[in-house]
């Protein structure tokens, strides 16, 4: 340190009065910005009482034991309990958000998931402007606090759209929740983890600040955890005299948790350390990469760096930041695809979770609740990581800095989906295909006391009574059928069939005489279709004229049904949960019948009215595929998340400046948003095998990790001391000019 104790040397030198502050900064655990934005009262003799007291040599002080040590920030606890409840609020109404659109919304399972992915788009988008409100006016602190108003509104209003009791219009004021929802969680997520590590003092808490994300990420993951399995489990109620799936608990409780976040993020204020916003830095890199740009065009001299043009405008630091900004950016451009990979968990991992069984004896797993095992693992990997994996990782000198642990993350994710798309293929194995090229299906049903013969040109088959026979793969040209009964006659006719359709016909005994009626004018293929939230489909049958009300209950949900004389059939209803059914006409019990998931039943009734038998026919065979094959796909996407997400955050605040903490933050959040954009495009290709899709996206993580390698290799790390000191050089050089 330069310059004497003495009265005259302390009067104007920067020098000095930068080593003072460095030395009382250091210790009592305040930055230099903090002690020199107190230009009120401030006077040398003060300086001169402060170098008396406080000696030069960090080494002596440390040896003599005088640093205070710095004590751990509470307000921290503040905001990571406020984050637990509000990724319990939007990762609760995320893990239903699927089946809501499908189910409840009416749309097709492809624009389901592509409504799913924009929002997801809309919710990592929207980090951008968060950012640059905390950075440039509001401030983190007002920024959360206002955004999330905003949020919970939206909550509400995705809530009260949901309720299928009242005349609303459901979709539009879905889907303003939702726009509301979107820019309220990705208003704040730029600012709530960069806000936290602002209550830290670095470099002496840098180890603290580490531990600070882990912890923040624990609370996601906790929050998380715990939504993702409550709110499937209210879904399956019938609420408000309804006897579909309850939405409005299951976006409610979410919405309420949105509101507690907020309390709690208000009740830690007077704790928080805030600072304050640095004017619109947005404006200043756009206008400083424009100049740039300019000069450069039109300059005949060469410089370093391109940005170095703009030296006559604009000032040293703020260009090299914003070279740090573009490195960043750079650099970040290759992890959009493992996004694209990872919040898929949500539609297309839910979607092939449907077409498995979760039934373990005493649970039974829906498909929107095996996103938990995610969340679950993250709690007990965070830990792991941090104990055992990374030291055990450094000391074989394999994984010991950031950008090698992105890169190990995404070869994970990329890992994660070829077992996924593995998994695929022994479901459909399992799968009965639709009809394809030239093709049409037939399927006939006999609910007489009576077998049938059925003759198609020269092949002869039985039908047996009351049941039914699937002819697959038959030619979709009209074909010639003879029906013939010992109980009814016979009937011959034509049969005008479709190609890549499914065809259903009933036989029936009109006068002693056999006829034959199509079931299906229309929609044949979708009833053949199992359920994408796993739920068994039933269908009844009745061959007599009567019409017939019918009720299928269990002990939490019920089911109405109506038999038409006209058409001697019911619709196709999907059933709420999977298991037992008790089937009464007129309050009189006719059947008892167990339902599995992702089976599709007939219930075949015969008789008059005073007494009618039943037979429960399994037209396409329940789930066999137990949803637990799944778990090493998640514990794979899970070690990946480990390193790649909380690396990720972690890395983009510390390497970015400080007048850039939110902003950088966002564009790490932002490659989210792009990555679901690839998800949009690969879905509006429609690729008509989903195994297929996987292992495209496991190829596409791989090529692209490949090239984030070269990248990585030549990334030099920003010196964050030396950056400090520079950035603490540049407050006391403007606070002097206040004094």
């Amino acid at each position: 340190m330069v310059g004497s104790r003495s009265q005259t040397n302390l009067g104007g030198d920067p020098q000095t009065i930068q080593g003072v502050v460095k030395h009382f900064g250091s210790r009592y655990g305040t930055s230099n910005k903090e002690i020199h934005r107190q230009p009120k009262n401030f006077d040398d003799s003060e300086l001169e009482t402060l170098l008396n007291d406080y000696p030069d040599d960090e080494t002596e002080n440390r040896q003599r034991g005088i640093e205070k040590e710095i004590k751990y920030p509470k307000s921290v606890f503040f905001i990571i309990s406020s984050e637990f409840c509000e990724r319990f609020s939007y990762y609760g109404m995320r893990g239903v958000l699927a089946l809501y659109l499908k189910d409840s919304l009416h749309y097709t399972e492809n624009n389901a998931t592509i409504i799913y992915h924009m929002f997801i788009v809309l919710c990592y988008f929207t980090p951008l402007f968060g950012g640059i409100m905390a950075d440039a006016w509001l401030g983190k602190y007002n920024t959360i606090l206002y955004v999330s108003l905003l949020y919970a509104t939206g909550n509400i209003v995705l809530s009260f759209g949901s309720v299928a009791a009242f005349s609303i219009p459901h979709r539009e004021l879905s889907f303003l929740g939702l726009f509301l929802i979107a820019v309220g969680t990705g208003g704040i997520k730029p600012c709530v983890s960069s806000f936290g590590g602002d209550q830290f003092i670095l470099p002496q808490q840098e180890q603290q600040l580490r531990s600070f994300f882990s912890i923040f990420y624990f609370s996601i993951n906790a929050g998380s955890v715990i939504s993702s399995f409550l709110t499937p489990m209210l879904r399956e109620y019938h609420c408000l005299g309804s006897n579909e799936d309850c939405y409005p608990l299951a976006f409610g409780l979410p919405a309420a948790l949105m509101i507690v976040a907020l309390v709690i993020f208000v009740f830690g204020s007077p704790m928080y350390k805030r600072n304050n916003p640095q004017g619109n830095i947005a404006l200043q890199v756009v206008g400083c990469i424009g100049h740039a740009v300019a000069k450069k065009i039109s300059s005949t001299k060469k410089k370093e760096h391109w940005l170095d043009y703009a030296e006559d405008k604009y000032s040293v630091k703020l260009i090299a930041d914003i070279k740090v900004l573009m490195k960043l950016i750079y650099l970040f451009t290759p992890t959009i695809v493992f996004w694209a990979l990872y919040d898929q968990q949500g539609s297309k991992w839910t979607f092939q979770a449907s077409r498995m069984d979760g039934d373990l004896g005493w649970f039974t797993i829906q498909p929107d609740q095996m996103q938990t095992l995610d969340a679950l693992l993250v709690l007990f990997f965070i830990p792991l990581f941090e104990s055992i994996i990374y030291p055990f990782l450094a000391k074989l000198r394999l994984v010991r800095n950031p950008l090698q642990k992105l890169t190990v993350g995404g070869f994970l994710a990329a890992f994660a989906f070829l077992l996924s798309g593995a998994l695929e293929i022994y479901i459909q194995q399992e799968n009965a295909p639709s009809p394809g090229s030239g093709q049409s299906e037939v399927i006939l049903y006999n609910p007489l006391s009576c077998a049938a013969d059925v003759n198609r040109l020269s092949n002869k088959v039985v039908l047996p009574p009351q049941d039914f026979l699937d002819l697959k793969k038959i030619s979709s040209e009209p074909v010639n059928v003879t029906i013939s009964t010992a109980c009814a006659g016979s009937w011959t006719g034509f049969l005008e069939l479709k190609e890549k359709e499914i065809f259903s016909f009933m036989l029936l005994n009109k006068d002693e005489k056999l006829s034959l009626i199509r079931l299906n004018m229309t929609g044949g293929n979708m009833e053949m279709v199992k359920s994408q939230s796993s739920n068994p489909k039933l269908k009844i049958l009745f061959s007599n004229t009567d019409q017939l009300s019918i009720s299928a209950q269990t002990i939490d949900n019920v089911r109405n049904f109506t038999v038409y004389y006209a058409s001697h059939q019911s619709q196709q209803i999907e059933m709420p949960l999977n298991g037992r059914y008790i089937i009464t006409v007129n309050d009189t019990v006719v059947a008892n019948v167990n339902l599995k998931q992702g089976g599709i039943y007939i219930l075949m009734l015969e008789g008059d009215l005073k007494n009618l038998t039943s037979k429960l026919l399994t037209v396409v065979k329940p789930n066999a595929i137990s949803m637990l094959w799944q778990i090493p796909q998640y514990v794979v996407i899970t070690c990946a998340e480990i390193m790649f997400a909380i690396t990720g955050l972690e890395f983009s605040y510390s390497e970015s400046p400080n007048s850039m903490k939110s902003v950088i933050s966002s564009l790490w959040l932002l490659t989210d948003s792009f990555g679901n954009i690839i998800v949009l495009i690969i879905a509006g290709f429609k690729m008509a095998n989903a195994a297929h899709e996987m292992f495209f996206y496991s190829g596409l993580m791989s090529i692209v990790m490949l090239f984030f390698i070269s990248l990585a290799y030549r990334y030099s790390y920003v010196d964050r001391i030396k950056r400090n000191q520079e950035e603490d050089e540049d407050v006391i050089l403007v606070d002097q000019t206040r004094i």
